[in-house]
């Protein structure tokens, strides 16, 4: 494998926010789906038990993959995480996967969230690293 730089990453929601606040997923969670039966299998974890499972977005595998990242289980809400950006060097491809947490002046609501992120990119048979960019949302 050559080459190297940006690679497009399509997340499945399209506003900065978290493709979903409450999912089954309540540890930190990095994926990727390189074929059908994970990407379902994946899909499957995000749904709370006994509800209809959606059927998920369909995903040509011999052309792309799927990147899911999940947050793990938080005391309100106000966290968020996205997948924001994806690179190729000759040795791996990064995934680097935003985080967002409420600060101090912020409002939010005493729930349980579980946020979760999914998007897809093109197919690279690479090892993956995911890269961490924390941060804190302002709300004054």
């Amino acid at each position: 494998m050559s080459g190297g730089g940006r690679i497009a990453v399509t997340r499945l929601r399209t506003d900065p926010q978290s493709f979903m606040y409450f999912s089954q997923v309540s540890q930190p969670e990095r994926l990727i789906a390189r074929d059908a039966a994970a990407w379902r299998g994946a899909w499957a974890t995000l749904w709370p038990n006994g509800a209809p499972i959606p059927a998920p977005p369909e995903i040509d595998f011999t052309r792309e993959m799927v990147v899911m990242a999940a947050l793990g289980e938080r005391p309100s809400s106000g966290y968020t995480i996205l997948v924001d950006s994806a690179t190729l060097s000759n040795k791996s491809l990064t995934i680097w996967i935003g985080t967002i947490r409420p600060g101090p002046h912020c409002g939010t609501a005493t729930v349980l969230t579980q946020p979760v992120d999914v998007a897809r990119l093109p197919r690279i048979d690479a090892t993956v690293r995911f890269e961490e960019v924390p941060s804190i949302r302002d709300c004054q």
